[in-house]
């Protein structure tokens, strides 16, 4: 499945923590709602049309970990934002900088392959 659509940063009650998406353009609600995963193939564009990322997510879950105040967990962080993963080689600011300006375009192709 291929689409396109505006990169963000999505946060909700029970995510514990920003989880990278993507909103397609064909659909403004949930449906249209896709979560970047491992395996998936990226390419991000800025609104000048430079090409910023392209390539498979390979998440990287341990850099940026940091204890989470009052709670014995420890989650890797972002601007100041609890986060799930990095991409592979890139330090979280600078992967959720990509995301969190919402002006980012971005074609995903998910990876259909089953676990």
């Amino acid at each position: 499945m291929r689409v396109e659509g505006i990169l963000f940063g999505w946060f909700e009650t029970g995510l514990e923590g920003t989880v990278w998406a993507l909103q397609a353009d064909s659909d403004p609600g949930y449906e249209g709602l896709f979560v970047i995963d491992d395996g998936d193939h990226l390419e991000i564009t800025s609104p000048s049309e430079e090409i910023l990322f392209s390539g498979y997510i390979v998440q990287d879950t341990e850099i940026g970990k940091t204890q989470r105040p009052f709670s014995p967990m420890v989650q890797p962080q972002a601007k100041g934002r609890w986060i799930h993963w990095t991409q592979k080689g890139y330090t979280p600011d600078d992967w959720a900088t990509l995301f969190l300006s919402e002006t980012n375009r971005a074609v995903l192709t998910k990876n259909t392959q089953s676990d």
